[in-house]
């Protein structure tokens, strides 16, 4: 690698196999990372206390600095040199890659990030010798550079930070920003591909769901006067058969059994207390069995697409809250719903009003930076959006400027010095 020079996939490969809790720090690189903390200090902390950030922009240069065709080749990851330099575009479209650099503290820490990945952490009163250990080239390499980048920055935005703030605004890319897409245009420029929950759920289900949520929009949902193992198992089998899930089974499945095949099996054990006796709930309820446990995931899925059926004790009754707002699993959520209002079953369904929103494509979904899995992603926007579903921009080279067009973009946060 020219020591004169740093493009991105050296940067990638070093960031991606630098572990600060594991790598060792020399003293020459402790001063240097000391030195760019301290110059970078100078930037206004953002929206969170003792956080700065900039965006660096790098150059991916030749499919050289790629990668060794034969290495790829022998690997069997391309077989021919026209593969090997699409692979090349494919990780590196654009001319240049873009990295948002932050530095933190926390008590006598010092944090440096790159898009999200910890590259380096310092203790004020903690000095490591040259002598100590070992410290890949490199990594050196990288910090020697990065160090002098982080320099010119500064003084870029130290004479002229409008210009600079303006460039950044006028080339970030798109998928490198927050922003937000209407569902029904986000579909519509989909096409076939879109998945559109309303489309499997029909316009009577969404009737009787709309009614539901009005029904339930004061907020006072009855509780039901008693609760035992098996009251709860037959509310689940309501759940289940309103999605068919067992519909092709050839024989009689009890209640219990269904329970037992779909839900998550960290029960806590709920399915060996006697069934039919309200006292033997209470009990298991507030034996503290339950806590780490998942008896409420009545669909097993992943952390944000599984289905619950909580159940919690008020003044001793029992409120049921239906839980499963995923948007690849939200149509078996409604019908869970619909069956259970059908069936005069008291529940609260979570986010109902946004839920309504989301099948009837009039919701928007947030769309975040490509490091950021867009999951759980509630505190990046504003409550007012009224967002709770998150997705990048992808990598779909036909889609993404359409999507760039249709969608809403947040300012981008100005980057100014303290004095």
């Amino acid at each position: 690698m020219n020591k004169a020079i740093l493009f991105a996939p050296h940067i990638d490969s070093i960031i991606e196999g630098f572990d600060p809790k594991n790598n060792p720090m020399s003293y020459d690189t402790y001063l240097k990372l000391v030195d760019i903390y301290d110059v970078f200090s100078n930037v206004k902390a953002g929206s969170e206390d003792e956080i700065r950030h900039t965006w660096i922009e790098v150059e991916r240069g030749s499919v050289e600095d790629f990668g060794d065709y034969d290495e790829f080749l022998e690997s069997g990851e391309v077989r021919s040199p026209e593969e090997f330099e699409q692979l090349w575009k494919d990780y590196y479209p654009e001319e240049t890659k873009w990295y948002k650099f932050q530095i933190a503290k926390y008590l006598d820490e010092k944090f440096f990030y790159l898009d999200g990945k910890l590259f380096g952490r310092i203790k004020e009163e903690y000095k490591p010798s040259d002598y100590e250990s070992f410290i890949a080239d490199s990594f050196k390499r990288f910090i020697d550079l990065f160090q002098e980048r982080i320099n010119d920055d500064m003084d870029k935005l130290r004479k002229d930070p409008v210009a600079y703030n303006n460039y950044i605004r006028e080339n970030l890319p798109w998928a490198k920003r927050y922003g937000k897409i209407n569902r029904k245009e986000y579909w519509d420029l989909l096409g076939e591909d879109a998945f559109r929950p309303e489309k499997n759920l029909g316009r009577e289900i969404i009737s009787k769901l709309k009614q539901f949520v009005e029904t339930n929009k004061n907020g006072r949902i009855p509780l039901l006067q008693e609760m035992t193992a098996n009251t709860f198992f037959r509310i689940c089998e309501i759940c289940y058969d309103a999605n068919d899930y067992f519909k092709n089974r050839g024989k009689a499945i009890t209640p219990i059994e269904k329970y037992q095949d779909m839900a998550d099996g960290r029960d806590a054990g709920l399915t060996n207390i006697d069934g039919d006796s309200t006292e033997a709930f209470y009990k298991w309820y507030h034996s503290g069995e339950i806590l780490g446990a998942h008896p409420w995931e009545i669909c097993r899925g992943g952390n944000s697409t599984h289905i619950s059926l909580y159940i919690s004790e008020k003044d001793d009754k029992w409120f049921l809250c239906l839980e499963g707002s995923s948007i690849v699993r939200v149509a078996e959520t409604v019908r869970m719903a619909v069956a259970l209002f059908d069936n005069k079953i008291p529940v609260e369904l979570r986010d109902a009003e946004e839920i309504v929103r989301m099948i009837t494509g009039r919701d928007f979904i947030g769309i975040v930076p490509e490091n950021v899995y867009p999951s759980y992603c509630h505190s990046l926007f504003s409550k007012d959006d009224k967002i709770f579903d998150f997705m990048n921009l992808g990598f779909d080279r036909d889609q993404i400027p359409k999507i760039v067009a249709k969608a809403t973009w947040y300012p981008l946060e100005e980057i100014s010095l303290t004095t």
